[in-house]
C-alpha cells in the first residue's frame, strides 16, 4: 500500500502480473542502493564481505528448527532473478515485521550457495524497506517547476500536498526552470519530509511524473 513501503498491483497467474512487474517503478532507484547489481549478477561473497541486493518480495515464512530456533526466510524476485534470504535468530527479532510478501526489500548479508535447492541464498544482516533506504541514503527531494506552470494556486497546493509528510528528514528543493536561468529554493528545515510513496505520488500527479525525484550523493 502507498506510504508504507509496499507495492500495490493487480496479479493474475503465479509469476505473472497484469500490469506489469510490480517492480518497474522502483528499478531506476534501487540501483542507486544495490550500486547496479540486479539478483541475476548475485555470486557468492568471501568470507566477511558484505553484498546489498533489493527486490519484491514474493513468499515469507518462519519456520522453527528441531532445535527450536526459529528461521526467517523470504524470497526476492527484481525481474532479473530471484534470492532466498535467510534470516536467523538476532536479525529475525529485529526485521520479522518487515517479512510481508509484495513488500520491497533492501537487504544486506552474506551471499553462498545452497545445497539443496542448488541456486543461492543470503544470510541477512540489515533489512531495510524502501521507505527507510530513502531515509537513509536520499539526500533530496527535488521539485521542478518551469515559469508556465508556478503560480499561487499551484504553490498551496503543493503546500498541501507536503504539509502531511513533514516529520521526515529529507530536505525539500525546489528548482524554478525559466528560459534564461535555473534557480534552486531549499524549503526551511521544518520542511523535511518522509518521502513515501504517496507523497511522491501525489507530487507526481500534480506536477508531472518527469518533475519529482529523489536527489543522491
Amino acid at each position: 500500500m502507498a506510504g508504507t513501503g509496499r507495492a500495490g498491483w493487480r496479479k493474475g497467474d503465479p509469476g505473472l502480473y497484469l500490469t506489469g512487474h510490480p517492480i518497474n517503478q522502483y528499478l531506476k532507484e534501487i540501483e542507486r542502493y544495490v550500486g547496479g547489481v540486479r539478483l541475476k549478477d548475485m555470486h557468492p561473497t568471501d568470507r566477511g564481505k558484505v553484498i546489498t541486493a533489493a527486490g519484491l518480495v514474493i513468499a515469507a515464512r518462519v519456520m522453527v528448527t528441531k532445535r527450536g530456533n526459529r528461521i526467517g526466510i523470504c524470497t526476492l524476485d527484481d525481474r532479473s532473478g530471484r534470492l532466498e534470504v535467510m534470516l536467523f535468530t538476532d536479525a529475525l527479532d529485529k526485521y520479522q515485521q518487515l517479512l510481508e510478501k509484495d513488500r520491497i526489500l533492501i537487504v544486506s548479508g552474506q551471499v553462498s550457495f545452497d545445497d539443496f535447492s542448488g541456486g543461492l541464498k543470503m544470510t541477512a544482516r540489515e533489512v531495510m524497506d524502501i521507505d527507510e533506504a530513502r531515509e537513509k541514503y536520499a539526500r533530496g527531494l527535488a521539485i521542478s517547476l518551469t515559469d508556465r506552470q508556478i503560480d499561487d494556486q499551484l504553490l498551496n497546493r503543493l503546500r498541501q500536498s507536503l504539509e502531511p509528510h513533514r516529520s521526515g528528514t529529507i530536505p525539500v528543493h525546489l528548482y524554478y526552470q525559466r528560459a534564461d536561468a535555473r534557480a534552486r529554493l531549499r524549503f526551511g528545515a521544518t520542511w523535511r519530509v518522509s518521502p513515501s510513496d504517496r507523497l511522491l505520488n501525489d507530487l507526481r500527479g500534480l506536477i508531472g511524473s518527469e518533475q519529482v525525484e529523489l536527489e543522491f550523493d
